[in-house]
């Protein structure tokens, strides 16, 4: 059984690697789905800028933080990233509630 559950999505997140910020990616979208009894996650970005042009490629594992909540991207695996443009899509393990800045 396949279940499309939720959808959200953000005009501007940050992309970290290793708890570092490395870029930022726009318009991106993810969807959480119920497939043989386990969540996936799915998403898709317009756009990905990095201060490393050599991070900005498809198989790279990073973390994408929400801006407009307080929503984090587990280990997404960026899938494939198209020419000039920059957009793609990638793979999340898992979706995580950042209540660390709660306490700021």
């Amino acid at each position: 059984m396949i279940k499309m559950e939720k959808t959200c999505g953000s005009i501007k997140c940050d992309v970290l690697c290793d708890g570092k910020v490395i870029g930022e990616m726009d318009g991106v979208i993810i969807t959480q789905w119920f497939l043989k009894n386990n969540y996936r996650y799915t998403g898709t970005f317009s756009r990905f800028t990095t201060k490393n042009p050599e991070l900005s490629r498809s198989g790279i594992t990073v973390d994408i933080k929400f801006r407009n909540s307080k929503m984090m991207a587990k280990q997404a695996s960026i899938d494939w990233i198209r020419g000039p443009s920059k957009n793609g899509t990638f793979l999340a393990k898992n979706i995580e509630y950042d209540e660390a800045e709660e306490s700021i």
